[in-house]
Parts: structure tokens; sequence; C-alpha cells
């Protein structure tokens, strides 16, 4: 076992005893900078704490459940696109789905910003970890996506600046704009439902606004065509991943 310094991953071991028998501020700092760098966590000593981050998030309500919540959540969130240590996950499968309890609790007390980063990490430590990636902000998001029966490779935008794909040209800007078609939140189920209805009872309408287009459909100025932007994200994303969902595919809500 390494850290992300290159150090044997005892430190880390010792650092996880330490924080269970007497939490300070000072030691989560020391363990965050050995297993994340900028956002991510792409050293096996990371992959390894899950379970244990996960018993130091149970012992504690507070700021320390918190920070070893926070943690936890960032090194999920990598397996989106981290897969060498992906062995070290599937060892204990469990760890996530206490984990995932445990973002869920702590979802209910947040709003505005803390609540979408709050969202993305319960996402992740569900197995969403390609919803948990992307930023959801819905003041200025834009995605890249290929047509599905053309191939034109599209952008779309969901803000303040509009809800529409185009065709993005480095002279001429968004060029073949094609609005988008929300999903009624009437109709979204599973996981998009559990989403929207969080949203919503966190009093964010604009996350909940921009997630009715993200669900929806959009077009492709090109052919003409009409796509679920969501389906087609997912599949030109998601690679497998280490563990099997902590809630079902068919409804990944609870």
């Amino acid at each position: 076992m390494r850290d992300a310094r290159g150090d044997s991953g005892a430190i880390v071991g010792e650092l996880l005893d330490r924080l269970g028998r007497e939490p300070d501020a000072a030691l989560w700092d020391e363990l965050d900078g050995r297993l994340i760098v900028e956002a991510e966590c792409c050293c096996s000593a990371g992959f390894a704490a899950l379970p244990e981050l996960g018993r130091l998030a149970r012992s504690d309500a507070g700021e320390h459940r918190d920070r070893a919540l926070d943690i936890a959540a960032v090194i999920t969130r990598t397996l989106h696109r981290y897969h060498e240590h992906d062995d070290l996950v599937r060892t204990d499968p469990q760890a996530l789905a206490v984990l995932h309890r445990l973002g869920q609790a702590r979802l209910a007390a947040r709003a505005g910003p803390a609540l979408i980063e709050r969202l993305r990490d319960t996402l992740a430590f569900a197995g969403y970890t390609f919803w948990a990636s992307i930023s959801l902000d819905f003041t200025d998001e834009h995605y890249h996506v290929s047509c599905p029966h053309c191939l034109t490779r599209l952008t779309v935008v969901i803000g303040d600046y509009g809800h529409y794909s185009a065709i993005r040209d480095y002279d001429d800007g968004d060029t073949h704009h094609v609005p988008l078609y929300p999903a009624p939140a009437r109709e979204l189920a599973g996981i998009r439902r559990w989403m929207h209805d969080t949203a919503i009872a966190g009093g964010d309408a604009t996350l909940a606004d921009g997630l009715t287009y993200l669900f929806g459909r959009a077009g492709c100025g090109m052919c003409g065509s009409t796509f679920n932007l969501a389906d087609w994200l997912e599949a030109e994303n998601s690679p497998e991943q280490p563990i099997d969902p902590i809630v079902p595919r068919t409804d990944r809500s609870n």
C-alpha cells in the first residue's frame, strides 16, 4: 500500500487509528493530504481506507463525521475514472453501503451549494459515480455528447444562458441551436426522481428545474433527430464499476 506521496500505507493506517481515538482537525488535514490530490484519489491506501472511514463517520455525529464522509466521497467519485485498485474496493462492498446511509442522513440539513455537494456525495456512495462527477450547477452548466444518430459532437447548455444543444465552433461560437425538451417532473422515476425530490426538499428550484432538462430530450441541429440526453450521457461516460449498485438500477431512490 502507498499513499499519494509514495509513502507506506502504514502511515495512513496509523492516522486512521489515531483519529478513532482522538479526533483532531490537524490529523484530518494530514490524512487528506496523504490521500487526495487535486480532488482525486489515485493511491492504493485511499481505496483501502474506505471501510475505516465509514466506521469513523458512524462513530461521530459532528464535524469529524463530515470530514470522514468528505474524504470518502472524493475517493469514491474517483472510481469513475481510475480503476487500477478496483480489487481493494471489491473486498468490502458493505463499506459503501454504510457510507451511503450516512450520506443520505446528512442531506436533510443542507441547502444551496452545500446541498449539491452532499447530493453528489450520496450519488457516489450509491454507485452513481458519473452523476456524482459532474457539477450540477445549473446556473451555467454544459455537457458534450455525440448525437447517437449521426455522431455529430454536440454541446448541451443548461443554465442562465439558455437550455439548448448546439454545435460549438471555435470562431462562430454555438451554432445550429435546438431547444432542450424538459422531462415532466411527475414522469421521473428511480434515482432521477429521487434527485429531483431532494432538490425540491432542499428549496433549490434552480437545481430541480435543471434536472428536468438533464433528464429530458435533446435535439441534433445537424440531422434533426432527438434523443434522451441523460441516457446517452451515461452510455458514453459510464464504465463498469468495481461494485454492484447500492440500490438496484430499477429504483436507486432509497
